[in-house]
């Protein structure tokens, strides 16, 4: 869990740092919520939203 964590916030941090990115920055974390919580945290652009969020679901599913 912990690589696959690893390497989705190296692809968001990636995605990221390019000037067409759909958010301006992604944080992957982990928290122990009922044995079942996994967090993305993202910054996105107002107007691009919604391609942030399927961005960030199709790196997620990449893994």
């Amino acid at each position: 869990e912990d690589l696959g964590r690893m390497v989705l916030q190296r692809r968001l941090s990636t995605i990221a740092s390019k000037a067409d990115a759909p958010f301006i920055s992604a944080g992957v974390g982990s928290q122990d919520l009922l044995h079942s919580a996994h967090v993305v945290q993202i910054w996105a652009k107002t107007d691009k939203w919604q391609a942030a969020l399927t961005t960030i679901d199709q790196e997620q599913r990449r893994i």
